[in-house]
């Protein structure tokens, strides 16, 4: 009985490579949200400050800026974090 217990679970053990392709969808799918949030957040500080200091709408636009450099600046790094793992992975083949 307990060896065919541990034949289903081996049997159903993902592969590595299934594991890595999960991973990287993982992390892919959180990219979007990084650039979002970078954007909105640099925003809301801008609002916050141009509200404070009565500059409507400099500071606003401003900060927006510095969110979607932010954010994108987010997306390379993943993206050559993504390459050097490809060509990682290419010449271990």
């Amino acid at each position: 009985m307990l060896g065919t217990c541990v034949n289903i679970y081996t049997k159903w053990a993902m592969k590595e490579e299934n594991k890595k392709y999960l991973r990287q969808i993982a992390a892919a799918s959180t990219i979007g949200f990084q650039v979002a949030f970078s954007i909105f957040i640099g925003l809301g500080i801008g609002v916050w400050l141009d509200s404070r200091f009565g500059t409507f709408p400099w500071l606003a636009l401003l900060f927006m800026v510095f969110g979607i450099a932010a954010g994108f600046l987010n997306y390379y790094r993943f993206a050559v974090k993504q390459q050097k793992e490809d060509e990682k992975d290419s010449k271990k083949e």
